[in-house]
């Protein structure tokens, strides 16, 4: 049988404070210009005030058991890079599970994850850290990335036990009676991160007939970014906005953003950073055809979401996933128990 082991990340809460942190989030933003401190300590403000607490970890892992004859091993994680500590859940598991984690990580995102993998060896934990993973003595491995490279580790590391995960986008369905604070919780969840990751709302589905003024006006008062920090994410709106302007398509301009019409009966597609799509139903039920049409290509949805739909979630917490709120919506530490089960 084995143990948890959470004291190592519930001291980790009370790491991303002081000089070195502060060096490491500078370190982070040279690397990557995309990861500005504000973006930095919103993705750590939950874990330090919220996730990394004792009641937090201890609910999180009350709902699994350790299998009889159950032994720990080294896991794999190859790490994605879009958004500050991205791969840090995946790290929790193993380190929570008693796994040996051998880090791959992103080189978008290496300062920061450095940092946290270097605090919890402080504390005791072995992790390994590589430039690519090892070909043998692997006992499995979770990997995200693009599709391209999920389908490349799926044929390299074939002999071990894996968990992939390919691309996916969230979406939001408005009524048109949305609160101003819905509407701010949505702008987070629209703009948060630069529109980057899988969790961000990408696209809004409106009914027919619904006046997109008012809501960009109230969306371009709650951007969750000061113009300071937005130097490369004008230069990609004033991008957005001239090629939707030669496109022949109906769009509309919000002002620091664009959304840009695509008919509903079309699928999931990625738009520009600084641009949002939109659909327009005339009935619900052409929304909950394309939510279940689409739903392996989908992260999490918000709003009026149909009840059938398995990741749903308020308008404003789509960038506010818990501990069980699983990328893709595999359970990580399930994967990891059956792993070390002989």
């Amino acid at each position: 049988m084995g143990n948890w082991r959470i004291e190592p990340l519930m001291k980790l809460a009370d790491c991303f404070q002081g000089a070195e942190w502060e060096n490491t989030v500078a370190a982070a933003g040279r690397e990557n210009e995309w990861f500005t401190p504000g973006q930095i300590a919103s993705a750590v403000d939950a874990l330090r005030h919220e996730m990394l607490t004792r009641e937090s970890l201890t609910e999180w892992l009350s709902a699994y058991r350790f299998p009889d004859h159950w032994h720990p091993g080294r896991i794999g994680i190859v790490m994605a890079g879009n958004l500050p500590l991205v791969g840090f859940a995946d790290l929790a598991a193993v380190v929570a599970t008693g796994h040996t984690p051998v880090v791959k990580p992103s080189s978008k995102d290496r300062p920061l994850m450095q940092f946290v993998v270097e605090r919890l060896r402080d504390e005791g934990c072995v992790i390994e850290w590589v430039d690519r993973l090892p070909e043998q003595g692997l006992d499995g491995a979770i990997a995200t990335g693009g599709n391209a490279a999920r389908d490349h580790f799926a044929q390299e590391l074939a002999a071990i036990p894996t968990l992939l995960r390919g691309a996916r986008q969230s979406v939001a369905v408005l009524t048109g009676d949305e609160t101003d604070d819905e509407l701010k919780g949505l702008a987070s969840d629209l703009f948060l991160y630069w529109g980057l990751g899988c969790r961000s709302i990408v696209r809004l589905f409106v009914p027919t007939g619904y006046d997109l003024a008012p809501l960009t006006r109230r969306l371009a008062a709650h951007l969750p970014f000061s113009p300071a920090e937005a130097t490369r994410y004008a230069q990609c709106y004033r991008y957005a906005r001239a090629m939707a302007a030669m496109s022949g398509c109906r769009w509309h301009d919000g002002e620091s953003f664009i959304l840009r019409h695509v008919p509903i009966e079309e699928g999931p597609e990625t738009p520009k950073i600084a641009e949002v799509l939109w659909s327009e139903y005339s009935d619900p039920a052409q929304v909950e055809e394309w939510l279940t049409t689409h739903k392996t290509e989908l992260q999490c949805a918000e709003g009026a979401i149909p009840p059938t739909f398995p990741r749903r979630v308020k308008l404003g917490q789509a960038q506010c996933p818990g501990w069980r709120d699983y990328a893709d919506g595999i359970d990580t530490v399930d994967f990891l128990l059956r792993i070390g089960q002989h």
